[in-house]
């Protein structure tokens, strides 16, 4: 009986080589060796160049690679910013001091610097008030009047004319157009002052500030009613945190006037202060000016 030769694997030798099975080839293809459907999907995508989202080395090498890391700009840039940050967080900051640290007020706190803009601004307006701020004038519309009087009893047109125009305000040279004594009548207005500064307060003397343009030509004069022997109108003296009453004469010229006309002319009037002062520890401080609206509800008779 022949015997078998022993095969040596250092020599080829085609008894090894087999044809595949079919069957075994076949049971490849069944889940229980190729997986799923879902996980065939994936594996195709994977193992084709033509997926979507596609891992590359190179970016993994770029973010795990020290020595690539230390030439990375964008690294260099997060290192100073957190260097930044660290400072910022060591500077300290500086404590509020002098006008600049607060008081508690009520349920919040108010820099001591805004109490005091606040205590300046209202001590100037108490000092505005005390020395500049004028008396508070009212019409005294009972006690005012009309009066017919001579105005040529101790002197004539020219002299009267002179005199108005040195001693009063004159309101319109034209007013003194006529020698008829009663063709003038003479509007006494009366007048509450009331001072609130501590300090006394004169006035010399009521200028015209404004009048209803049909009658800007009939108003001759305006002067204090109380004058001295001369002529000389006397200033109305108000003590401080105190009232007075005064009178002002306002002479007008009524030819051609109509009683109703004659009212329209007094109550358009506006007449305020001229020279006004104040009496501060033996000085004179000039003062706002008071202006005065003629009350519209004064009726006077012309007859």
């Amino acid at each position: 009986m022949a015997k078998k030769k022993k095969s040596d694997p250092t020599r080829g030798d085609m008894d090894s080589i087999r044809l595949p099975n079919r069957k075994e080839i076949y049971s490849l293809n069944t889940p229980k060796h190729r997986g799923l459907a879902i996980n065939q999907y994936a594996e195709s995508l994977f193992s084709k160049d033509d997926g979507y989202h596609q891992g590359k080395f190179e970016r993994a090498i770029h973010y795990e690679d020290p020595a690539m890391n230390l030439n990375d700009p964008r690294l260099d840039a997060e290192d100073e910013q957190e260097e930044d940050f660290s400072d910022f967080n060591a500077r300290e900051v500086p404590k509020a001091t002098g006008l600049n640290r607060g008081v508690k007020l009520g349920s919040q706190y108010v820099k001591k610097k805004t109490i005091v803009i606040w205590c300046v601004v209202a001590v100037s307006f108490l000092l505005a008030m005390m020395f500049a701020f004028p008396p508070i004038v009212s019409d005294d519309v009972d006690n005012t009047t009309s009066v017919e009087k001579n105005i040529f009893e101790k002197m004539s047109m020219t002299e009267l004319k002179a005199h108005a125009s040195t001693h009063y305000s004159i309101g319109s040279e034209k007013a003194f157009n006529s020698e008829k004594k009663e063709n003038y009548r003479t509007v006494r207005l009366a007048f509450s002052a009331k001072n609130l500064s501590p300090f006394k307060v004169e006035i010399p003397k009521f200028v015209l500030t404004k009048i209803d343009p049909r009658y800007s030509d009939k108003v001759a004069y305006i002067s204090m009613a109380q004058t001295d022997s001369k002529g000389e109108q006397i200033p109305v003296v108000i003590p401080g945190f105190s009232s007075k009453k005064f009178e002002v004469d306002v002479l007008m010229n009524i030819e051609d006037m109509d009683s109703e006309q004659f009212n329209e002319a007094v109550r358009s009037m506006v007449i305020s202060t001229e020279g006004m002062n104040k009496k501060v520890f033996g000085m004179s401080l000039k003062c706002v000016p008071s202006y005065v609206f003629v009350s519209n509800s004064i009726e006077l008779d012309l007859d």
